[in-house]
């Protein structure tokens, strides 16, 4: 296997956040200047802008398995849901859910042990950081409808109730309503939820 020369490289800007770097060595200063180049892990073997450094660049690792007594603290938390609604408002027809449906089924799951949160989003001003985590936390596989045309910020929990399946992190793993390429369809709060009650 060829050595990759980039950490010892002078135009070379290391991933410094370990979760950034499980999927990327960092980024090239120079390659696509003003901007960066991301490097992906395999890095990059032969460059002709590589310039050597006076010592090469530390890289972050991402964190690897645990073991011992400490491994049980490194296990992810349990799933949980949190469904945003608001009590104001009506769902658009773009993105329909029924609100006391979803509360229902929610409480069902509640029931079996799954921890669940409801929040009425009528009277919260701010809605940015969860609107955030429901646009960036999931993979691309399982994108949400939210940042596209009816389902803006301003629609998020209001027009268009959502909901969040965290597995231990703070960004959620699933966010709906969701386009699911397996149904070829959009696949809703309330169908969400009965998935996880069955």
């Amino acid at each position: 296997m060829a050595e990759i020369l980039c950490p010892s490289c002078r135009h070379f800007a290391p991933a410094l956040d370990p979760n950034i770097a499980r999927a990327f060595l960092g980024a090239c200063k120079k390659k696509e200047a003003p901007f960066l180049l991301i490097l992906p892990k395999e890095g990059v073997v032969e460059c002709e802008v590589y310039l050597k450094a006076a010592r090469a660049a530390q890289v972050a690792h991402a964190p690897g398995p645990v073991a011992g007594p400490a491994a049980k603290a490194a296990v992810p938390a349990e799933t949980r849901v949190v469904f945003f609604y608001s009590s104001a408002a009506t769902p658009g027809e773009q993105f329909p859910c029924d609100p006391m449906k979803a509360l229902s089924l929610l409480e069902q799951l509640r029931a079996r042990g799954v921890p669940c949160e409801a929040r009425d989003v009528a009277r919260q001003k701010d809605l940015f950081p969860d609107y955030h985590k429901a646009v960036t936390g999931p993979s691309a596989q399982k994108r949400p409808v939210f940042g596209a045309k009816g389902a803006l910020e301003e629609d998020f929990g209001r027009r268009v109730p959502a909901l969040m399946i965290f597995e231990g992190d703070r960004y959620p793993a699933e966010v709906f309503p969701r386009m699911d390429r397996e149904l070829n369809r959009v696949l809703g709060v309330e169908e969400a939820l009965e998935r996880l009650l069955k």
